[in-house]
């Protein structure tokens, strides 16, 4: 409570400070004395030149005038003028005192009822006003007397890794967009190779241009005869296009992709957000508890269900206590450049502290780097490490991740196609 007190009484005393000199206005001129004694008749000769310098041009005018009368008067007791001239000059002063008096009377006229700063006086104060209730308003939104000072130099690494990460960034989206331009004209020459289709769609989602990728993922609908994973992929462009609604072409290709019989995460997952935006959390959380139970505790992706899951069932009041597997990882965001939508994996991410965040997501990679040691053979996997590394910004371990893929899959050409493809697209070195 003294805090508060002590910030009114200084908001007082600054708006007094600052308000005074509007409202007291502008000081009288002090008049002149005038006691008959020489020294004053000097104090009031030279204020009184100093009124006349200060006087506009008619009124300096005028004062000619008058002395060049006194003049003329003079040169008649010197016999430099006769009565006649006398009487000429006389005449031709006069009139002009007389048309500059009329002149000073009609601009005074035109004064009248107007005084200096009669409109500036309230505006100033109005403004003076509005800018301290303003700042008081501000304060009290989004102010608090107890916040601790954050100077710069606490703020070197979370400014180096903000730089860090879009500057990363800016080559990812160099590399895709390469990587795009590549695809496009090897799918001029051949329109028919299914691979370089869904790595064009997933290059395009990659770079948030997922009205493209329909029309990318469309096609290897078509060329891999309505697969469900395809089928799913395109689903996921029609979502992102849609600002994360499960539209009626969207739901009919996964519900289609679910009859196929296919495993594809997006099928599950997505057709649990159509029923969460339709209204039916249960149906929803029954959806993600079916997915998540039966995923591999490896995952990418599974963390990020789990999350969605938790919090769904909070938010709607359903009790999921002993549903899930005890093995399931704790709920964390997905690495990004996995399955899954990243708008979802952004929203989680956000509750962590930027250093939570980085150690998450290295100890993810680090879990993932384990098992390809003890199962090389596994290409999903080095694509997936691949990525990861991309996205953390450490390009030299992407390229030996790829390095190290290449030897471990030295005996199977189709899966060191797909990784060459995959290690292109992100940015890496095949050469």
């Amino acid at each position: 409570m003294t805090v508060w007190i002590v910030f009114a009484l200084v908001t007082v005393a600054i708006a007094g400070y600052v308000l005074w000199p509007v409202l007291a206005g502008p000081k009288k001129s002090r008049p002149l004395p005038s006691d008959g004694s020489a020294h004053n008749d000097a104090q009031n000769k030279a204020e009184h030149n100093a009124e006349l310098v200060d006087q506009d041009e008619l009124q300096r005018d005028l004062t000619v005038y008058r002395d060049q009368l006194a003049e003329i008067t003079r040169d008649i007791d010197r016999g430099v003028l006769n009565a006649e001239q006398a009487d000429a000059a006389r005449i031709e002063v006069q009139r002009r005192i007389l048309a500059t008096d009329q002149r000073i009377q009609t601009r005074a006229a035109g004064r009248v009822g107007k005084t200096p700063g009669a409109f500036a006086r309230p505006v100033a104060i109005a403004l003076i006003l509005i800018g301290i209730i303003g700042g008081l308003g501000l304060y009290l939104d989004i102010g608090h007397p107890a916040l601790p000072d954050r100077p710069i130099a606490q703020r070197t690494d979370e400014i180096m890794a903000a730089r860090n990460a879009q500057n990363n960034n800016q080559e990812r989206d160099r590399a895709l967009r390469n990587a795009v331009a590549d695809l496009s004209n090897k799918l001029i020459q051949n329109p028919n190779n299914l691979e370089n289709w869904e790595l064009l769609g997933n290059s395009l989602l990659a770079l948030n241009r997922p009205q493209e990728a329909q029309t990318a993922f469309l096609e290897a609908v078509k060329l891999s005869n309505r697969d469900g994973a395809y089928l799913a992929m395109y689903a996921e462009a029609i979502i992102r296009a849609s600002d994360g609604q499960v539209t009626a072409p969207a739901r009919g290709a996964l519900e289609e992709a679910a009859k196929s019989g296919n495993d594809n995460p997006r099928i599950g997952f997505y057709l649990g957000v159509a029923d969460l935006q339709q209204g039916h959390a249960g149906a929803a959380v029954e959806r993600w508890i079916t997915l998540a139970n039966s995923a591999p505790a490896d995952a990418s992706w599974l963390p990020m269900v789990v999350r969605q899951i938790q919090q769904t069932a909070q938010a709607e009041g359903i009790d999921i206590t002993g549903r899930l597997k005890p093995a399931l990882p704790p709920s964390a965001p997905a690495i990004a450049g996995t399955v899954g939508p990243s708008q979802q994996d952004m929203k989680a991410a956000a509750d962590l502290t930027p250093e939570e965040r980085r150690q998450m997501i290295e100890g993810m990679v680090g879990r993932l780097a384990s098992k390809l040691e003890e199962n090389p053979q596994d290409p999903d996997g080095w694509a997936r490490l691949m990525r990861a590394y991309m996205v953390m910004g450490m390009k030299d371990k992407a390229q030996q991740s790829y390095q190290q893929a290449q030897e471990a899959l030295k005996d199977n050409p189709q899966a060191l196609n797909q990784l060459a493809a995959i290690a292109g697209q992100a940015g890496i070195a095949t050469n």
